[in-house]
């Protein structure tokens, strides 16, 4: 149903109770019913039936095109559409040299809304162009179906086929039908194995869509399609497809612990899967060798970081012979320290002694810088070709002669 909408332009006008249409055309003709509306609900009138009148108009969709041999008959439908139905009907014929009027013998009434015409060409001039004309109360018809009358032929190729839907024994051909060459056709599908040139397939269809189904897999094919009528049929379009590989299957053993063995098949998706499993697995082991690498190494940083804050001296640390050393460090944390290195000097200067070294004992005081403020001698004879330049409790440094 369709709502019927004020529309003053297009000639519909809708008043309180009323509807008025100007101009009224074939469209429009149908059952119109009116509806009113309030709280208590809808109601509405009684069925009209509005009936247009109209001349005969040539039906869409005919077929436009015939095709016969020489003394064949052809039946050429003609229909069309009229108000009231259509009362006389009128054909005439056009070639490049006349035209004239068929005989109303050689046509009758097919229905209420068409004609239809036996006509059978003798000679290569009776093949041409066939009007039609149909009249009623309202007037005659004014532009004529149109219909063409030729040999009849092969048909002509399919177009723009393709090759879908392949799979592992099957797949599909589609094209575009062309000209029918005057006369039904049918269309024919033959497949080949590329490598044996063996048939492997023959198939007719209504329509130029196969389906092609219980093909062997992994294989490759030539494919031939036809146009097919009654008279022959076409050039062939040539195709190439193939089916998929289908999937092998592949069985493990697993030997229990009791000595008995179990069949697992491996699917692909199974074989996909433990493939990444492993996959997965070598990844995060490989990650996790990487995290404890760079772990050990920063700690064995740490660890060298922490031994050379323990026993590296000040650079601006100066050691001479019998002379005081100044130290850069703050007052209040040398002093801190100065009972520890009371007992424990850092920094020893020496004198050689007769192939022996004389250590002197180095205190700090309070000012921050290490004065000599006693001389112990330690004797220390050189050993190994060495001599013992700096001496403390945990380093003693050696210089080789």
């Amino acid at each position: 149903n369709q709502i019927i909408q004020h529309n003053q332009r297009a000639g519909v006008i809708v008043s309180s109770g009323d509807l008025a249409l100007q101009g009224v055309t074939r469209h429009q003709a149908g059952n119109y019913t009116c509806t009113a509306s309030n709280v208590e609900g809808d109601g509405d009138s009684n069925v009209v039936e509005l009936k247009v009148m109209y001349k005969p108009i040539c039906r869409a969709d005919q077929k436009k095109i015939y095709g016969v041999a020489r003394n064949e008959a052809a039946e050429i439908l003609c229909e069309v559409d009229a108000f009231p139905p259509p009362e006389n009907f009128k054909w005439s014929f056009n070639n490049t040299a006349e035209t004239f009027d068929m005989p109303q013998s050689g046509f009758r009434a097919h229905s209420a809304q068409g004609s239809t015409l036996t006509y059978t060409p003798v000679k290569e001039m009776d093949f041409g162009t066939i009007m039609c004309w149909a009249d009623n109360n309202v007037g005659q018809q004014k532009e004529p179906c149109v219909f063409h009358l030729i040999a009849a032929g092969k048909p002509e190729m399919p177009s723009n086929c393709t090759v879908v839907n392949q799979t592992s024994d099957s797949l599909e051909v589609y094209c575009i039908e062309g000209f029918d060459g005057g006369l039904r056709q049918w269309f024919l599908l033959e497949i080949f194995d590329q490598q044996t040139a063996t048939l492997q397939a023959n198939i007719s269809s209504k329509y130029p869509v196969i389906s092609v189904n219980g093909l062997d897999s992994g294989r490759f094919f030539k494919m031939f399609m036809y146009a097919v009528n009654v008279r022959g049929r076409s050039e062939p379009v040539l195709l190439e497809g193939y089916t998929l590989k289908a999937a092998e299957k592949q069985t493990v053993a697993l030997t229990s612990y009791k000595g008995s063995q179990t069949n697992i098949e491996l699917t692909p998706i199974l074989s996909v899967g433990i493939f990444v499993g492993i996959l997965v697995a070598i990844v995060c082991i490989g990650i996790g060798t990487i995290a404890a690498l760079k772990l050990r190494s920063h700690k064995q940083q740490q660890k060298y970081q922490h031994q050379n804050q323990r026993f590296s001296r000040p650079d601006n640390l100066q050691i001479k012979d019998k002379s005081s050393l100044p130290l850069s460090h703050t007052e209040d944390s040398r002093y801190d320290e100065k009972k520890n290195d009371e007992k424990n000097p850092d920094v020893v200067p020496y004198k050689e002694v007769d192939g022996e070294y004389k250590q002197k004992s180095a205190t700090q005081t309070p000012s921050g810088h290490l004065s000599t403020t006693s001389e112990a001698e330690i004797s220390c004879k050189a050993t190994n070709d060495e001599r013992v330049l700096y001496q403390s409790n945990n380093v003693s440094i050696h210089k080789a002669r």
